[in-house]
């Protein structure tokens, strides 16, 4: 009986995945007002355009798929990385949120070796903060995941605890065996997690950089399915990086 409804359940989970985690937020024409404390007005300050940014090649990315071949490329669109002006505030509520998560990110993450902020983006990339989800895929903690990666955890019993999930996910992916956690390998390990598709057609992958100057448009709609016009409307993982650990 389930195998009959196989493709309408293989669309569906197409559209979730490709989906943007977190709703997008409210625009904010003063995003310094949402900061609390001068610790996040200073975030928001170093995100800020100091001078244009002018790229003769333009952004386009290449399509290599190993780490060595794009260490560089990496490293410099990371140092050339902008948030749009227009999108200070989202980013702002962004990391107000990653912020809020820190001290349970950085328990699982002195525990395994990886850095807090590594798990943060992945939590908001893949589940949108919510603790309720596993971070495989933003599947709820209720059942073991049914989108790719599908059943998991193996071991345990359900419910389970978003901590216990995070670590398979995580060590499912061998993170807790990295060694290199510069901020290139990092972003390698990012866009890994959520496909290379993007290099093929020649789009920055907004998983990494939307709403940042690197990124303007082009998505997956759906698995397998990509429109050229589409925008994504979920922050990217390196303007919240380029905050914190700046």
């Amino acid at each position: 009986a389930l195998a009959g409804h196989s493709p309408r359940l293989s669309a569906l989970s197409g559209a979730l995945h490709a989906g943007d985690a977190l709703a997008p937020t409210p625009a904010f024409d003063d995003a310094t007002a949402l900061a609390t404390d001068d610790a996040e007005a200073r975030e928001l300050d170093a995100l800020a355009p100091r001078q244009p940014r002018e790229r003769s090649a333009g952004w386009s990315p290449s399509t290599a798929t190993d780490f060595a071949t794009l260490r560089d490329e990496y490293a410099a669109w990371y140092a050339d990385c902008e948030v749009r002006s227009e999108r200070r505030g989202e980013v702002a509520y962004y990391l107000r949120r990653l912020r809020q998560g820190q001290p349970t990110y950085a328990q699982l993450g002195a525990e395994l070796s990886i850095p807090w902020a590594f798990i943060g983006v992945i939590h908001a990339l893949e589940c949108g903060f919510n603790f309720t989800t596993h971070l495989h895929n933003g599947d709820p903690l209720g059942a073991r995941t049914v989108r790719v990666p599908a059943g998991r955890p193996l071991a345990g019993t359900p419910p389970f605890t978003w901590s216990q999930s995070a670590r398979d996910a995580l060590m499912q992916k061998g993170y807790h065996q990295i060694d290199d956690w510069s901020v290139a390998h990092m972003l390698y390990l990012l866009e890994r997690y959520n496909g290379m598709g993007y290099r093929r057609r020649g789009v920055p992958t907004p998983y990494l950089w939307s709403f940042s100057n690197v990124y303007e448009k082009g998505k997956f709609v759906a698995d397998g399915r990509f429109d050229a016009e589409a925008v994504s409307r979920q922050c990217g993982a390196v303007p919240m990086l380029k905050a914190v650990l700046n």
